[in-house]
């Protein structure tokens, strides 16, 4: 018994031992296969690489994709592990087999968005000693996924499930819901447009009157033996509901009333998105908010009305501003300006422009109140005062208007009022006499372009029609009529190539040049309208070589911008242009330039510098060239 007592701890000290070793092995087993905490990528074979500083370089090569199909490469390479992780390479094999593991369930999901529901992926690793253990290539391997897409499969129908609160009805979609959706029979079922069909299809019953309609279960089908998908929307409707009561939150300084005023619709009438993001739109671009929400809140009520919630974000609504401009025949010029955009708590508007160069000096006010006793309606007050010292004539002049400016559709808005000009201006074969005029000023206006300093989509139409009489002093009578227009066509998506056009037409009728005050004759030339020739040059001239304007005018201009980088660009134009002394002009003969600009885009807009030559220059008239820099682009 002694010697058993003697023996025990020895006998049971080397069992505690082999159980010890047995379970170390295990885990380090363990720890090779799954990793450790600190490392997914290698385990024990990462410490060691570790320790020496070593990794595994590799390259990624994707085969059996048809080079056609750029979109599916796209998307296989934007999806890929292995290659977003390429500038990290693991340190051993395993590592890199795991990468590529982890890209095949990827890529799969890739192959089915794109209708290849039968695709299958592999990958085979080549080159350096893959195969030994604890071995690390001196050469980069290389990773290839081996893809067989398989036949990509096809629409072959689609039915809509609607779930009314009385009524379940199900029904395969017409030809016009599937052209309207982007569901065309026979197209390759792809995950995106069958996604986004769904959500045209609550668009769709939302504006027949269900503003809590949404998507309950999506079904879809695959025939495997056909290659053909068909899918199921099922679209829960909710109650049919009215417009019910407006209520504005997040206001501080701006009228809630005033807001809720830019509704486009009438209490009780049928709900309807699209006046949703009318009302969303008019309110944002009234540049009195950072944020508008317009969305309906809350549940049908027991008279089938839903309730309406408008959010706003109020931004500063003073600005102080300003800007340069200089030209070789014009000299510097600059203007500051000062803005209230919320001048009585109702979005009144409020603007100072003080302009001063070579050419004029003055102050031109801006008064104008939105909602004026109808929505999109505002009342337009303005006048200014400005010395004149130009080459057409000198003086001083001084004008007001009323009117009242009214939008309708989305870019289009018309204004019509009355006005009063004082001028007291000499110029080249003009009366020096004053002038007290009075009449009526209309402007009809298009503009759909999507930036006002830089536009790069979309066109401006603007026509502006003003019959005017005298009031007193020289006797005249006279009607003036306008036109402008530009249209932007831009190359890519993005906007940096953009072939833009512009034109101008005039034309006076009632009373001949010379009986015209010198402010109402049509003048062409400088930097924002025939480039390469000095300010008012271009048409006829007295003897001294002076502008004396005329009755018709005629420009036209294009110009490519094109950017060389985020903030640079380059903008060869052509423009030509020529004034008239008749109404109708006998010919139409045009004077042109040619030049080439310079911009730095900003956050504020393009600084542009142009440098431009006459191609018809005129001995004794006209300059070698002219040089302009300003802000914004030239149209």
């Amino acid at each position: 018994m002694n010697d058993h007592r003697r023996h025990s701890p020895i006998i049971l000290s080397r069992r505690l031992i082999s159980l010890f070793l047995l379970l170390s092995c295990s885990f380090i087993a363990g720890c090779s296969s799954l990793g450790t905490p600190f490392d997914n990528d290698g385990g024990d074979d990462r410490m060691v690489a570790d320790d020496l500083g070593r990794t595994i370089a590799y390259e990624v090569l994707i085969s059996g994709v048809d080079p056609q199909q750029k979109r599916l490469l796209d998307s296989l390479r934007e999806t890929s592990t292995s290659l977003r992780l390429q500038d990290r390479p693991p340190p051993t094999i395993p590592g890199l087999y795991r990468r590529a593991e982890d890209d095949i369930e990827r890529f799969q999901a890739v192959l089915r968005s794109f209708g290849f529901y039968d695709g299958r992926v592999t990958f085979e690793i080549h080159g350096g000693s893959t195969t030994e253990p604890g071995v690390i290539p001196s050469e980069p391997v290389v990773l290839e996924y081996l893809i067989e897409a398989g036949a990509a499969y096809t629409l072959a129908g689609a039915d809509l499930l609607i779930v009314r609160p009385d009524q379940t009805d199900r029904r395969s979609m017409n030809d016009e819901e599937l052209k309207m959706s982007g569901l065309p029979l026979g197209m390759p079922a792809e995950a995106g447009p069958i996604f986004l069909a769904e959500q045209k299809a609550i668009d769709f019953v939302r504006s027949n009157g269900y503003p809590l309609a949404k998507a309950g279960n999506r079904k879809v089908t695959a025939n495997t033996e056909k290659k053909t998908l068909s899918v199921t929307y099922e679209i829960i409707t909710g109650e049919k509901a009215d417009f019910g009561e407006v209520t504005v939150i997040g206001t501080e300084k701006v009228d809630p009333d005033f807001i809720a005023g830019y509704r486009s619709w009438q209490t009780g009438a049928l709900f309807s998105p699209e006046e949703i993001a009318t009302t969303r739109r008019d309110l944002a671009e009234s540049n009195l908010f950072d944020s508008v929400i317009v969305r309906p809140a809350g549940v049908v009520n027991d008279q089938g009305q839903i309730p309406i919630e408008i959010e706003v974000t109020e931004r500063a609504h003073r600005t102080i501003g300003g800007g340069i401009e200089y030209s070789t025949a014009d000299g510097i010029g600059a203007n500051i300006l000062w803005e209230h955009r919320n001048l009585f708590g109702s979005g009144e508007r409020l603007r100072f422009d003080l302009d001063g160069s070579q050419l004029q000096q003055g102050l031109e006010i801006d008064f104008r109140k939105p909602q004026f006793y109808k929505r999109r309606q505002t009342l337009v007050i303005g006048g200014q005062g400005k010395e004149f010292n130009t080459e057409a004539y000198e003086g001083e002049l001084a004008d007001s208007f009323a009117g009242i400016e009214r939008r309708f559709g989305e870019y289009w808005s018309a204004t019509v009022g009355l006005m009063a000009e004082y001028s007291d201006l000499t110029g080249a074969d003009s009366p020096n006499e004053n002038f007290y005029l009075g009449g009526l000023r209309s402007l009809i206006r298009r503009d759909s372009t999507n930036n006002p300093l830089d536009p790069t989509s979309g066109n401006r139409l603007e026509l502006a029609v003003s019959p005017l009489a005298s009031l007193a002093g020289a006797d005249t009578k006279f009607i003036s009529v306008l036109f402008h227009g530009s249209h932007y066509l831009p190359f890519d998506q993005a906007g940096r190539y953009v072939l833009a056009g512009r034109a101008r037409l005039g034309a006076v009728w009632g009373e001949e040049r010379s009986s015209l005050p010198s402010n109402k004759r049509f003048y062409s030339g400088g930097g924002g309208s025939v480039r390469g020739y000095e300010y008012q040059k271009v048409g006829p001239l007295d003897e001294n070589n002076d502008p004396i304007g005329g009755r018709s005018v005629v420009e036209a201009g294009m110009e490519f911008r094109g950017r060389v980088t985020d903030t640079i660009g380059l903008v060869p134009f052509v423009e030509g242009g020529n004034v008239f002394r008749k109404t109708r002009p006998d010919d139409l003969d045009m004077q042109w330039a040619a030049g080439l600009g310079l911009r730095y885009y900003t956050a504020i807009g393009p600084l542009r510098f142009d440098v431009a030559v006459p191609l018809n220059k005129r001995e004794g008239v006209d300059d070698d060239f002219q040089v302009y820099i300003s802000i914004g682009q030239a149209f």
